[in-house]
């Protein structure tokens, strides 16, 4: 992919983040009505393995396309060097994800079992048929972006985290839980449930939250179990 073609990716990631995110259907988990489930597959949440930061206040985004482009670019490059940080340090939160929903599920006391499906793209699967017969549903989850944001030049840098989780019954592929939960920064749209963090994991620019690679992980690694207890206070329900 060219660096012009990587730049109107990332300005169309941008629209779709400041005009409000697409909206998930939610639904309420009923701990009465679904006491038949008690096996669960958590799926394996796909890892992208990329740390995005981006600045929505951008002052290319206000100067047409030209702009948006040159606004894209930076915030690609800012991305790229952010991510080498955090691969250098063997970060991968969808996998710690996994790990803390999964000790957190066996908590409640469910049987859990991890299942790591094909997945066409990383996306919420389409279908749920045939992946396993011996559980009672299905916990999927993907986590839409991680890294850090900040509102314009002159904001701080906040970590950013989202995920969908997704609980399928596996007789009829009901629905039976379905939430949008993000971490740190708060984006209105998409109405998701969010997670405060911690003030003292702001940067005041990207040369401080790149000089603090560890700080700005322990940032991100922070919002993760936050995110996990979210889902665990709707399943207790």
């Amino acid at each position: 992919m060219t660096t012009t073609k990587r730049s109107i990716a990332v300005l169309a990631f941008v629209s779709v983040l400041l005009s409000g995110c697409t909206s998930v259907p939610k639904q309420a988990f009923n701990k009465a009505a679904n006491q038949d489930v008690r096996k669960i597959a958590v799926l394996k949440t796909p890892s992208s393995g990329e740390f995005l930061v981006q600045n929505l206040g951008h002052p290319g985004l206000g100067f047409g396309l030209i702009g948006g482009l040159v606004a894209a670019a930076d915030m690609e490059s800012k991305s790229k060097a952010f991510t080498a940080k955090m691969n250098g340090l063997s970060f991968d939160p969808a996998k710690e994800f996994n790990e803390e929903l999964i000790a957190e599920l066996r908590a409640l006391k469910y049987e859990v079992k991890m299942v790591e499906p094909s997945r066409p793209q990383p996306a919420m699967l389409e279908s749920y048929e045939n992946l396993d017969p011996e559980v009672d549903a299905y916990v999927d989850s993907v986590m839409n972006w991680s890294g850090y944001f900040t509102a314009s030049p002159t904001s701080n840098y906040i970590p950013a985290m989202r995920t969908i989780v997704r609980m399928v019954k596996r007789k009829g592929s009901e629905i039976a839980y379905q939430e949008l939960i993000s971490y740190g920064y708060e984006l209105r749209g998409g109405q998701a449930i969010n997670v405060a963090a911690d003030g003292k994991y702001a940067f005041a620019s990207f040369d401080d939250l790149t000089k603090n690679p560890e700080m700005a992980m322990e940032g991100m690694r922070k919002g993760i179990p936050l995110l996990v207890k979210q889902v665990v206070r709707d399943l207790s329900n």
